[in-house]
């Protein structure tokens, strides 16, 4: 895992599978942010097509969340869906959507789809660079958002609840240069950082890795499986700012479908019950990077995760984060 070859073999040989016909979520509520269009949207239409009483899409776009709205009730009309807006730059935004979460009666499934891929240096309306607003800040902030909802569900059914971040395979290749600074997140929003082509994009996505298993270790198992997911090198809307074709002769080499990236997310987000702060490709638990698992590795996770805490007490007040911050 983690190597050029290693991601071109399995790129070649592995086929994702879709979930069992027999599989029935009847009677569960799903979450998808960022599911109207992409690996998302795919991930809904699966999902609803395993008899989701009520799937919720939590999309920045609500008029092109009612257009895939649309087409998921053509194959799978029976289907309650409710969109509801999210804006990942927008911290008012997810502080509303997360009060909107604790109405819900119940929350079974949440999968936190959300991101880009900018290749170039930007920055965000709250400030930071753009790839570390959404991926990182924004993803890890609504994580503590709707967690209340999911232990909730998981107290009221005696079944634990799950809740899957979308990773990268690309957190394996990038040298990561900002580990060493005093404040990590704040030599991010260096432009003099940003690095090369996706070499940005892919450190946040070792981010989420690190946000989702220092997260594992502040929740009980038992209420929460929390995990992240490795969906491949698919075709996807998140291609949409590569300019050079490179990625398009990539895709037409080894790249999956965009179904097939989205099996490895609703697979993630069902099966694996045992999966608690693991890391999955290919459809099944893997280790993550040497640099996550290495000692070095581990005090950076826990020095993320103090550095994101402080951000939100500084810059979203209003957000209740206090049952984290021990």
């Amino acid at each position: 895992m983690g190597g050029f070859f290693g991601f071109i073999w399995h790129q070649w040989t592995f086929t994702p599978k879709p979930l069992a016909a027999s599989k029935s979520l009847e009677g569960k509520t799903v979450l998808i942010t960022g599911g109207n269009i992409g690996l998302g949207f795919e991930a809904a239409k699966e999902l609803a097509s395993h008899r989701v009483s009520n799937l919720i899409m939590a999309v920045r776009d609500t008029k092109k969340g009612e257009t895939a709205k649309e087409a998921i009730l053509k194959e799978s009309p029976d289907v309650k869906i409710e969109i509801w807006e999210l804006d990942y730059d927008s911290y008012d935004s997810i502080i509303v959507f997360g009060e909107r979460v604790k109405t819900l009666e119940r929350l079974d499934y949440a999968l936190l789809n959300a991101g880009l891929k900018q290749m170039q240096y930007t920055t965000a309306k709250l400030g930071h660079e753009t790839n570390v607003q959404i991926n990182h800040l924004g993803t890890s902030l609504v994580s503590l958002q709707i967690l209340p909802a999911l232990e909730k569900t998981a107290k009221a059914t005696g079944k634990p609840s799950r809740l899957t971040i979308v990773s990268s395979e690309g957190h394996f290749w990038i040298p990561f240069n900002e580990r060493t600074a005093p404040n990590i997140l704040a030599k991010m929003d260096e432009k003099e950082t940003f690095g090369k082509q996706m070499n940005r994009y892919y450190t946040t996505k070792l981010l989420n890795v690190l946000w989702a298993r220092e997260l594992a270790t502040k929740i009980k198992k038992e209420e929460v499986v929390l995990n992240t997911v490795n969906p491949g090198f698919c075709y996807s809307g998140l291609h949409r700012h590569e300019k050079t074709g490179i990625i398009k002769i990539f895709l037409w080499a080894f790249g999956w479908t965009t179904q097939q990236g989205a099996h490895c997310l609703t697979d993630a987000l069902v099966e694996h019950e045992d999966s608690h702060g693991e890391y999955l490709s290919e459809q099944k638990v893997v280790p993550p990077s040497n640099f996550v698992l290495s000692d070095e590795g581990q005090k950076v996770q826990k020095k993320i995760w103090n550095e994101t805490l402080d951000v939100f007490k500084k810059e979203v007040p209003k957000a209740d984060i206090r049952s984290f911050e021990a």
